[in-house]
């Protein structure tokens, strides 16, 4: 088995008991394996740390840290980074599944310094009935993404990135931006000058669950997080483009959770409408995919 002494993974568990079989195992057959892999247990109530501890006699890079009492997220975040070693730090989140090759693909891009932050797309997946129901589609190169981050919406996704440890060091996640930590944390670290790229293939299965954020969307959370673009950025943004933004985001996110095609269909509609210059540039992203695979 290949290990990296590069990679550090980190990994802020609360109550995923549920779904840390799937996310083991898939590491287990990731092809380049981690030098540590730091999984912080936020307080969980459920028999999250015994799934983990039966996983540590397998898996020699697992370290488990318990945290004791619910410190919340991003504060557990910012323990695994504080105590990581690796120059590059990978995130993910318990409730996700690993591709094999994602580790290796994306210590390629950076080892060649071709970016400093590193994503990827993600196959998303309803966990009740794990069945596909979406396919993310994310700008690849840097200027495409700064601008999508400029304009206070996402330009990587939060679990699919490994980075240059020093931004995450840098750049501790602020418990008190929770539940738009990311867009946070990425919008500092572009201010910093980090340089970002997303690998277009999916490297990890990312599931939408009744807790997970993707179905939990309060207008709040956009607020939040266009208040930390003015204040990142010093722009301004109107309540009309907030509450545009809201509504698509979550006729997105009823599209993934929808019951039927005919009810997705439904859902993607509106969401279009919204904001219909997301749904051509959409379309042209990935008519540009078509023709370079070609």
């Amino acid at each position: 088995m290949i290990y990296s002494q590069k990679v550090s993974v980190v990994a802020a568990n609360y109550n995923n008991a549920a779904f840390l079989e799937d996310y083991f195992d898939a590491w287990q057959k990731s092809t380049v394996q981690p030098a540590e892999h730091i999984f912080v247990d936020d307080g969980s109530t459920d028999n999250s740390l015994d799934i983990a501890r039966k996983y540590a006699k397998d898996m020699p890079s697992l370290k488990i840290i318990e945290l004791g009492r619910n410190r919340g997220f991003g504060n557990a975040l910012n323990v695994g980074i504080d105590l990581a070693r690796g120059k590059y730090i990978l995130r993910i989140d318990p409730d996700d599944v690993v591709a094999p090759e994602r580790v290796a693909k994306q210590l390629e891009v950076l080892d060649a310094d071709d970016a400093d932050v590193v994503g990827s797309n993600a196959v998303i997946f309803q966990s009740t009935t794990a069945l596909q129901v979406g396919l993310s589609n994310f700008p690849s190169d840097h200027q495409e993404i700064a601008s999508t981050i400029l304009r206070g919406e996402h330009g990587v996704l939060h679990p699919t990135v490994m980075a240059r440890a020093e931004l995450f060091k840098l750049n501790p996640y602020i418990q008190g931006n929770v539940p738009a930590e990311d867009y946070d944390i990425f919008a500092r670290m572009l201010s910093a000058g980090a340089r970002f790229q997303n690998i277009q293939e999916p490297l990890i299965r990312y599931r939408i669950h009744q807790r997970s954020a993707s179905n939990i969307l309060p207008l709040s959370t956009i607020v939040k997080t266009y208040r930390i673009r003015d204040q990142v950025f010093g722009s301004e943004t109107t309540t009309a483009a907030v509450w545009w933004y809201y509504l698509h985001i979550k006729f997105y996110r009823k599209h993934l959770f929808a019951a039927n095609t005919i009810q997705r269909a439904v859902y993607l509609g509106m969401a279009s409408m919204m904001r219909p210059d997301k749904a051509l540039k959409r379309l042209a992203r990935i008519a540009r995919n078509r023709s370079s695979a070609r």
